[in-house]
Order: structure tokens, then C-alpha cells, then sequence
């Protein structure tokens, strides 16, 4: 039998015919190990022919067919490493969104399997042993006076009945402890395949007592409107943050589980799934399944086969690559904090945003979407408010009986002015202060992680910037008092210096503040503070996120200083501080939605005060209290800022009231990245005009060079709800060169 198998090489992918000689039994979408070219890749099987006269292999074949195929040579398929992993309806939709996304449809495939399925072997056709160590019944020991050391192994192997020498190392014992029993003969070493027990979520037991707490008349109504909704519907459900639409999610999916029906529920943050699989897992207790990309290939891909397989009920909680999970008999697709652009994938190819291929799941009318937040994306509202295509249920009661804390916005130019030059006003210390004294918490959101923004000369206003990257270099410092200079962007390092290279002046000094400074300073101030640091560099790790906030909320620390992420979604009752420093930066970005996300970031902050019994209190710095953004905050009037920016958009058709398509390309070499940038415009302008489309540029991207690459962009734009008109065959690639490369990117979020 002759099999067809989609190949990934390089930015291409491409059907190469091969043999099922060794009678696998290769079918249609399994995935296979094939060798090209000496290389062993994974592919996909999409075909398969019998053909008269095959029997064993293809010196087999019958004379008949001898003039069809003496001109091949067909290679093996070696081994088949997933069976059956495309059912017709989940390949169909993949064809579709590869199409949209502009990418090939083993792009799309590859995107939406667990990594190690498509591309590279990592599988050796040799199977693999470990070193299973067990213990010497046989053995006299009173041959041998043992260490102590030694002793404590001796019963841990014991304990278990046998251990893998690689988890007995892992455990802090070394090679010479266990040979030095080998040789002694208290041990035996034998080989054995090593089969890994997987833990599908990172649930760990809560000790508070799990009491389900009686539902708020908001809530019943919400939970009412929901299980209302047809197959096919999409709701939002615009909830402020406190009035419980977490428990409305348990309710809901608590019900389809017990009517056989699959739940999905998306967070647009890895910081976030670790409370949702603990509030899942403690009220419905078992098929709680995790999926993000801190869960390891071999847990991603061990989801994916019971998903197969499965026909018992399941919930998965993940961010927005589970998107594309098979789910069978999917009863509702949940998006947490509907409003995060963590769901629109920038790069790689495909640029996909997960509620644009949910909403495109709809079509299907098997399953049906909630959108859950307490501030709407503009492009979400769109569809409620003006096309009405979309349900919408509202809480605007926080279940708490506290009243919902106003916003004090300090002037810090008034501080300046009265003699305060420090990072914190006099009335934020105060609250600091007094946090203390009540045994109560508080959340600092600043924008930037590290020590401060960027080292300047005062002398000569000379920057150090990366030589990498467009941008500048910041400062970071260590728990010892090292400092040094880091990239954001391509992670580049280097020594801090103390004098400017350009004048040789010692006025070389740290500008803007970041999560480090903000902890020096407080814990310089009141030292009596516990304090703990949320952001990138130290949540890193599959349970960073969730260790930092275990401790947070067991009360180990009084002030948890972090960047945008701990804004989203915490819930710690004890916490009635909010406060965002030095926010200003985050309201002017070159970027149309800049107003839009910085409201967004201010608002979910500000409610996470106050949300239990206590009062809470928000306090916001700025150098700006005037600027609109700020109006909207004070008041918490988001719908009004919705409208009033939705009919702008309209007014001057803006996104969402167009379609938008970025052609992002970059290289090494600028001259060359603007050439090809210049011929990709000059040919794609001629479908744009036909298709009554707008074409602008090409143009340097707002940050012209990422890691020793220059980026060009070309923003293309048309009419709402028509066609890319992008050519979908191989000439636009065939101008870009193998060192440039290109990213398309459909309704990009920044421009």
C-alpha cells in the first residue's frame, strides 16, 4: 500500500509518497516516522492507495504495474507513532482556518497538535532503558557497617520496592553512594523501559472547607440565560469583578457534566489556570484535564489521546492554543477575562485569536460560547451592541456586602511640588502604613519589570541601548546587589556601568522605576513589610505562577508588587489595596487600542479590592489626572467609553469596523528587508485596488529591530467582513528570500 505524507521542511510543507511494506497498518491521519534524506521526520498521513499486484514490497510488484512505477524508488514508513488523530469534521475545520490564517494546512496542523507530533523526530526506533534499582534480598548485612548516608538510601529503596536511579539522584543521593552499595551487594541494577505516570492537572488539595455558597439573584439569572442558550449562541457576560461569575461558570458546567456534555474554559494567562483547576477540581473532583505550554510535550500529547479516545465527560481548562482540542460532544466554550489580547497569537504563523475561532466554531451549531469579563473588548461589544448577533446577561453587583471602593487618583505634580520626590505619595504610604495594623493586603501593579527603566547620561542624554534591538537596555539588579543590564526583547545581557561611554561623565543614572526598585524602595521605607515580587523573572517554571500566589494568599507576605499580570483574575479576599504606579507611559503608546487597554488594566486592578467583607480602597498615581482615560477610571463609566469609542470607529471606519492585515517582515540585512518589503507592496497592490482595499506602506515597524533583525511592515485594510485579498498560491512567498522572512497577521492587535 501506497501512503501520502504531509512533511514540514523549512517555512513549506509538502506530500511525499511512501510504502506501508512492514504492514503497519497506516491509515488516513495517522502520524508516522518516515526517513528524507537521512533525516527521520514526523508526518501526517492524508491518502492512502492499494494498487493491483502489491504483496510484500515494491520488488514485489506485478509486471502489469511494473511501467507505473520503475521510475520510483519508494522509501518505508518506519514506524506509526499516533493512530487516528484527524476526525473528518476536526480536519475540515483546520482546512478552513488554515485558508483564513493564510498558512499551509500542516501549518495548521502543527499548530493545533501537541509539540513532537509534526516535524523533527525526537522518537528513536530504539526503545530507550532506564536503570531500575532494587534491593538484595540475599545479601548478610552484618558483612558491612553502612554510613548513615547509605542507610537512609537503603530504606528509601525499600520503601518503594525498587526506584529509578535517575529519580534516586534527583532525590540528592549520587552515583558513589549507589554503586557503593551495588558493589556490596545490598542492590541490583536492571534495565527496564521506563513508562511515566501522568498528572493531567496541577491540582493540589485545598485545605478551606469546599462550602458552595448560595447563588445571588444576578447569578441565577445569568445561569438561567445561559442554559437558554441554543447551540450556535454566543453570550457575553459582562460581570463586575467580585459579583461571582466564577461560581457561574462551576454551575454551568457542573449541569453539562451531568447531562455527558465536555466543558472547555479558556484564561488568556498560564498565572490564572492554576486557581481555576483548583476551583474546579475541589467542587467536581475528578476529569479536570490542564493544557497550556508550560505543561510538557509529553502531557500535552498524553490530553490529546484520551480526547480521542474518550466518551465520558471531561473539563479542560487552558489558554488559547486548547482552542483547537477534538473535543466530542463539546457542551460550552467559557473565555475568562474575554477582553485579554493573550488570546490573539503575534508570531509564529498562524496569527490566530482564539475567540475569533471559536466564534467560527459556532457555525457548526454543536456548542455554544460565553465571554465572561468585567470589560469588554471593543470588538466583542461591537457584536452585541451594534450587530446584536450576540446574547448579553450583566452583574454589576459585587457579591460583597462591602461597598465598592472609590478611585483616589493622586496628582504627583502636586507632590513634586510640595517636596516629595519619591516613588510613592504620602498617601499611599500612609495606607502602607496602616495595611499593617488591620492584618490586611495589598496589590501594586507597575508596567515594567526589572530595577528601572533605562540608563541615561544627565551630561550629555546619551542611552544604553541593545545592540540587538531598537530599544533600550534595563536595569536589573540580584538578591546579592549585582547589577546588570537586560533586553525585554531578545534577552540580551550585559555588565552595568557606572560612567556614560559617550562624555565619560559619572551623572549616569537609572531612569523610571520597575518591580525591583518598587520592592527596594517599600522595604527601605517600612521594612516591616513582607513582600513578595510578581512578574516574568519570578514566576518562571510550571508552577511559578501559582507558588508566588499560594504564598500571597496564606498571608505570608502583606504587599505583592507585580506587572500587568497580576491584574488578571485574582481573587484573595484579604487584599483591600489596589494601587498602579507610574501608569502614565501605558495611556500614550503609538497604538490605536492604547486608551482601550490601559482602561481595561486600571479597571481590573481597581477591582481587586474590597472583594470579600472589608472595605476596600484604590489608589491611582499619575502625572496626568486630566487625561480622558482617567475621567472614565474615576467614574467607572466603561459602557459609556465603549459607545463613545465604537461610534468613533465607525464614524471613520476604524477597527472593528474594517478588516486589517499586517505583512510583517523582517531580516538581517535593512537594505534588504526594505527591498523585499517594496516588491511585496508592488504586488499585492494590484488585488487590493480590485478588492477596493487600502494598501500603507511599506514602512520601519514602530520598533525597527528585534534581535539583530530589522522589521518592515505593509498594513493593508477593506471592508468589514470581505475577503484578505491575498493570493493563496506560492508567488507572494516566492519573493521573499530564505533570509527574510515574512508574518501575516490577520487583525493584528498593534500596528
Amino acid at each position: 500500500m501506497k501512503v501520502g505524507v504531509l512533511l514540514e521542511l523549512g517555512r513549506h510543507s509538502n506530500r511525499f509518497d511512501y510504502l506501508d511494506d512492514k504492514y503497519l497498518g497506516v491509515e488516513i491521519g495517522d502520524i508516522v516516522l518516515v526517513n528524507l534524506k537521512g533525516r527521520l521526520i514526523n508526518g501526517l498521513v492524508i491518502e492512502k492507495n492499494y494498487y493491483e499486484g502489491y504483496s510484500l514490497s515494491q520488488k514485489d510488484l506485478d509486471e502489469s504495474n511494473k511501467n507505473l512505477f520503475s521510475n520510483y524508488k519508494y522509501s518505508s514508513v518506519e514506524k506509526i507513532i499516533e493512530k487516528n488523530v484527524l476526525h473528518p469534521w476536526w480536519r475540515e475545520w483546520m482546512e478552513k482556518m488554515a485558508f483564513f490564517y493564510k498558512v499551509s494546512t500542516l501549518k495548521m496542523f502543527k499548530t493545533a497538535f501537541p509539540p513532537g507530533w509534526i516535524g523533527k523526530s525526537k522518537n528513536s526506533l530504539k526503545k530507550i532503558y532506564k536503570f531500575w534499582i532494587v534491593c538484595n534480598k540475599d545479601i548478610d548485612h552484618s558483612k558491612f557497617r553502612l554510613t548513615e548516608r547509605q542507610e537512609l538510601l537503603l530504606r528509601e529503596i525499600k520503601s518503594h520496592d525498587g526506584e529509578w536511579q535517575s529519580t534516586l539522584i534527583k532525590s540528592g543521593f549520587n552515583l558513589k553512594q549507589i554503586n557503593s552499595l551495588l558493589n556490596k551487594g545490598f542492590i541490583k541494577k536492571v534495565k527496564r523501559q521506563r513508562i511515566t505516570n501522568i498528572s493531567l492537572n496541577s491540582y493540589k488539595t485545598i485545605e478551606a472547607a469546599n462550602n458552595i455558597p448560595i447563588l445571588t439573584d444576578q447569578q441565577k439569572k445569568a445561569i438561567k440565560a445561559i442554559q437558554e442558550m441554543n447551540e450556535g449562541d454566543a453570550l457575553l457576560l459582562w460581570g463586575e469583578t467580585g459579583s461571582g461569575k466564577t461560581e457561574v461558570y462551576l454551575r454551568i458546567v457542573e449541569k453539562l457534566l451531568a447531562d455527558k456534555k465536555s466543558c472547555l474554559i479558556l484564561a488568556p494567562e498560564i498565572g490564572l489556570i492554576p486557581q481555576l483547576i483548583d476551583r474546579f477540581s475541589e467542587r467536581l473532583k475528578k476529569n479536570v484535564f490542564e493544557y497550556h505550554s508550560n505543561c510538557s510535550s509529553t502531557h500535552r500529547q498524553a490530553v490529546w489521546r484520551i480526547l480521542l479516545k474518550a466518551d465520558e465527560p471531561f473539563i479542560v481548562i487552558g489558554t488559547r492554543s486548547s482552542i483547537f482540542l477534538p473535543i466530542k460532544n463539546l457542551g460550552i466554550i467559557i473565555f475568562d477575562e474575554e477582553h485579554d489580547n493573550s488570546y490573539k497569537q503575534e508570531n509564529p504563523m498562524p496569527c490566530y485569536d482564539a475567540r475569533e475561532v471559536a466564534i467560527d466554531r459556532l457555525k457548526r451549531k454543536e456548542t455554544k460560547v460565553v465571554f465572561g469579563t468585567a470589560t469588554p473588548s471593543l470588538n466583542i461589544w461591537k457584536k452585541v451592541y451594534f450587530e446584536k448577533k450576540f446574547k448579553l446577561v450583566k452583574m454589576p453587583k459585587r457579591i460583597s456586602i462591602a461597598k465598592t471602593p472609590d478611585i483616589k487618583i493622586v496628582d504627583m505634580r502636586k507632590e513634586f511640588k510640595m517636596g516629595n520626590s519619591k516613588i510613592l505619595s504620602k498617601e499611599l504610604l500612609n495606607s502602607l502604613i496602616n495595611l499593617k495594623n488591620k492584618k490586611e493586603q495589598a496589590i501594586i501593579l507597575v508596567p515594567r519589570r526589572g530595577y528601572s527603566g533605562f540608563l541615561s547620561c544627565r551630561s550629555c542624554g546619551y542611552i544604553v541601548n541593545c545592540p540587538n534591538c531598537d530599544t533600550a537596555l534595563t536595569v536589573h539588579v540580584g538578591s546579592k546587589g549585582g547589577k546588570w543590564l537586560s533586553c525585554h526583547w531578545c534577552n540580551f545581557k550585559r555588565t552595568y556601568i557606572n560612567n556614560c561611554p559617550d562624555c565619560h561623565s559619572n551623572a549616569f543614572k537609572p531612569f523610571g522605576i520597575g518591580t525591583q526598585r518598587v520592592i527596594e524602595f517599600i522595604g527601605e521605607e517600612l521594612p516591616d513589610l513582607r513582600l513578595l515580587r510578581f512578574d516574568r523573572d519570578t514566576t518562571s517554571g510550571k508552577d511559578g505562577h501559582r507558588n508566588i500566589l499560594s504564598e500571597f494568599s496564606k498571608g505570608n507576605a502583606d504587599v505583592i508588587v507585580g506587572t500587568q499580570m497580576i491584574a488578571k483574575g485574582i481573587d484573595i479576599p484579604n487584599v483591600t489595596l489596589s494601587v498602579v504606579l507610574a501608569a502614565d507611559g501605558l495611556l500614550h503608546r503609538p497604538d490605536l487600542s492604547a486608551e482601550e487597554k490601559s482602561l481595561q488594566l486600571f479597571l481590573q486592578l481597581a477591582g481587586r479590592s474590597g472583594r470579600a467583607d472589608k472595605s476596600g480602597e484604590v489608589i491611582f498615581q499619575t502625572y496626568q489626572p486630566n487625561h480622558p482615560v482617567i475621567s472614565y477610571l474615576r467614574k467607572r463609566d466603561y459602557e459609556s467609553f465603549l459607545n463613545e469609542n465604537l461610534q468613533l470607529r465607525k464614524n471613520s471606519n476604524l477597527f472593528p469596523f474594517c478588516r486589517i492585515c499586517l505583512l510583517k517582515i523582517s531580516g538581517i540585512s535593512n537594505e534588504l528587508t526594505e527591498k523585499v518589503s517594496d516588491r511585496l507592496a508592488k504586488y499585492i497592490k494590484p488585488f487590493c485596488k480590485e478588492n477596493k482595499w487600502e494598501l500603507i506602506g511599506p514602512s520601519p515597524s514602530l520598533v525597527s529591530k528585534i534581535g539583530k533583525k530589522y522589521r518592515w511592515q505593509i498594513l493593508i485594510y477593506g471592508p468589514d467582513n470581505s475577503q484578505i485579498p491575498l493570493p493563496n498560491d506560492n508567488n507572494l512567498w516566492g519573493l521573499v528570500p530564505i533570509n527574510v522572512s515574512l508574518v501575516i497577521d490577520i487583525n493584528p492587535i498593534e500596528i
